[in-house]
């Protein structure tokens, strides 16, 4: 009797056991969908991207060198000339011949009607459009990273599509330009030469928009993972590594930043896995699954 009672027991507490393991199964919280990304060695650059246009190097400004009756300018833009050729004539009285200065092409006209004309008023420009260099206008901020020598890409240009150069000058001067937001900004000429041949692009001409991409920084071997896993804790980098299903909150020694990466003194170790974006609701030790196809933590 005093048996069946002890089994009749052990069988209730087992019983509640099991109830109590699948409740607390059941109520437990779900892990946390996020997007992984691995921590690994690699080429970095620390980049500045902006916006240029190509100048000719040497632009010579033909000005009237008297007052009297301008004639009618026969030359247009594209036009090529040789040194000495004869670009404008002025009626004094007499003839006053204005002779090209160099060998080039006329880049701009600005007086093509006769008329009176004034002494030291612009008549046409004329330089060589081959000997191109590009001018590119960056935030003061920016160009404290940038020096002489710094290797340029440069994009959007037709069928060359990429061109190299490298960094001539920074200007030492700065000056006020307001952005299309209307934000006043502090922005310095960055001054860049064309690699080789490759400012001789069938086309490319003075006043051409490009895209610059100037490198200040590469390293060849460096830890990196995705900018978007840094986060703030308290004064310091932080990420949350995922190791064993949990998200670990894992301080990180930041380097350097890009929009896309970040290089990492120390704290991770390549292979590490850490979470993309974290949302607010992680949080230390919470239990996590990776939802991009592929990923794999440890």
């Amino acid at each position: 009797m005093e048996k069946k009672r002890a089994t009749k027991f052990l069988f209730w507490i087992l019983l509640a056991m099991l109830l109590a393991g699948g409740l607390f199964w059941a109520l437990r919280p779900k892990p946390i969908p996020v997007e992984i990304a691995e921590a690994r060695r690699g080429p970095y650059e620390q980049q500045v991207i902006e916006e240029g246009k190509t100048r000719a190097k040497e632009i010579y400004k033909v000005l009237s060198p008297v007052a009297g009756n301008l004639r009618r300018v026969r030359l247009h833009p594209g036009d090529a000339v040789k040194e000495g050729d004869l670009l404008a004539e002025i009626d004094r009285p007499g003839v006053w011949p204005i002779k090209s200065p160099v060998a080039g092409t006329v880049l701009r006209v600005q007086r093509e009607s006769g008329g009176p004309i004034e002494r030291g008023d612009l008549i046409l420009e004329v330089a060589d459009p081959k000997q191109l260099e590009v001018v590119s206008e960056v935030l003061t901020e920016d160009a404290l990273g940038i020096k002489p020598g710094d290797p340029v890409r440069m994009e959007s240009w037709g069928e060359c599509r990429t061109l190299e150069g490298r960094v001539r000058r920074v200007e030492p001067g700065a000056f006020t330009k307001v952005s299309a937001l209307g934000i006043e900004e502090q922005r310095v000429n960055v001054i860049i030469d064309f690699s080789g041949t490759t400012g001789h692009c069938e086309g490319l001409a003075d006043g051409f928009r490009l895209n610059n991409y100037i490198t200040t920084f590469r390293a060849e071997d460096a830890l990196t993972v995705p900018v978007g896993a840094l986060f703030r804790d308290g004064r310091d980098w932080a990420v949350f590594q995922v190791v064993g299903g949990r998200a670990r909150k894992t301080k990180v020694e930041v380097e350097r930043r890009n929009p896309e990466a970040a290089l990492l003194k120390s704290g991770l170790k390549p292979g590490d896995f850490v979470v993309v974006y974290p949302s607010d609701e992680l949080t230390d030790g919470a239990r996590v699954v990776p939802m991009n196809p592929g990923a794999r933590s440890s």
